[in-house]
């Protein structure tokens, strides 16, 4: 291909989605993946897109919100481009209220969303479920907000793969960093780049944090998602559930071990429908989480070539559409819609 405007390191949902964003507006891209597209926490089997809850209302959360009522026109426009599908759908999550504080924080909620979801979405509180698909209240109730969505991530990450190379970028995978490149790098490289990152600043700009989950063979196709003793259970296609996950700062292998079999026995006992359902498949992997748990976006501190794009932790997939267009607004229209929180420059003023 000719010389590209933008080289991307990184082929997680961050670096193709900002890939997908910068095609679209006419400039030429290469990829650089150390291993194949998606295969590192963005590969994973859980695909929960959460809101925040509507309250406590900051920049973080409103960015998040953006982001989330962006993902299904995203989605779609990928398969128009990909032809594939990244099975997202939008059926909402329910989950316990154990006590009377949560409660009223529930119905508190209700009303803050109508204002702060702008009626894109609504929470409400609930008395009863769907008998086939329940878990246990204390109380007897349950909150539901209709914004919580879900996505297979490997379908995500096949179908940007797919549209990033149909519109006429290169993913290179041999992890080689260009020599006699003078253009925009945007480095998007999971928990590697943060440790990274870390040792070049010589501060702790972040690290990686180990999660585990399984899929659990059942049919909820189009149910809502659940949550419940903080475990996500969210169906999926195919006759699948998947369960988790767990979140461990401290870990010595990225392989699955009995944190998540514990996962799984939590989620039989939370959830009735999971009693004798068999586990189809097991995965673990380090998620990136950036110091502050906001994601790290923004030029590097020592050199306005490289931009850094980093730190999803546990929301990457959602906060991905938007990113993708502040990254394009910021290198290709000089136009800063990044929240000052994210950049790297203010993570180190702060420490």
């Amino acid at each position: 291909m000719a010389t590209p405007d933008i080289i991307i390191y990184g082929a997680g949902i961050f670096g193709l989605s900002i890939a997908f964003e910068v095609l679209k507006r006419g400039a030429k891209v290469k990829i650089i993946e150390i291993r194949k597209p998606g295969s590192g926490s963005s590969g994973s089997i859980l695909g929960a897109l959460a809101p925040h809850t509507p309250d406590n209302w900051n920049e973080k959360k409103e960015f998040q919100f953006e982001s989330l009522i962006m993902q299904n026109n995203f989605w779609k426009e990928v398969k128009s481009f990909s032809g594939k599908d990244s099975e997202f759908s939008q059926c909402g999550r329910i989950a316990s209220l154990p006590d009377n504080r949560s409660i009223e924080l529930s119905k508190e909620r209700t009303q803050n969303a109508k204002k702060l979801w702008k009626g894109f979405a609504s929470w409400e509180t609930l008395d009863q479920l769907d008998k086939n698909w329940d878990i246990p209240s204390p109380t007897g109730l349950y909150s539901f907000d209709t914004l919580s969505a879900q996505i297979n991530p490997r379908k995500a990450c096949e179908a940007l793969s797919a549209a990033v190379e149909e519109m006429g970028a290169e993913i290179i995978m041999d992890g080689r960093r260009e020599s006699n490149y003078s253009g925009i790098e945007i480095w998007a490289t999971g928990y590697h780049g943060l440790q990274k990152l870390s040792g070049e600043l010589r501060k702790p700009i972040g690290d990686g944090v180990k999660g585990q989950a399984a899929l659990l063979k059942l049919n909820r196709e189009n149910h809502p998602q659940l949550f419940a003793d903080g475990v996500h259970i969210i169906p999926k296609k195919n006759n699948a559930v998947a369960v988790g996950s767990t979140s461990e700062i401290s870990w010595n292998h990225e392989s699955t071990d009995e944190k998540l079999e514990n996962i799984i026995q939590k989620v039989k006992k939370v959830c009735p429908a999971l009693v004798d359902a068999k586990v189809i498949e097991v995965w673990s992997g380090i998620r990136p989480r950036a110091k502050g748990r906001s994601p790290l976006i923004g030029p590097h501190p020592n050199n306005d070539k490289i931009f850094i794009a980093n730190g999803g932790f546990k929301i990457g997939i959602g906060l991905a559409p938007k990113i993708a267009k502040v990254t394009a607004d910021y290198i290709l229209d000089n136009v800063n819609n990044i929240p000052k929180k994210f950049t790297p420059n203010h993570v180190i003023s702060v420490m």
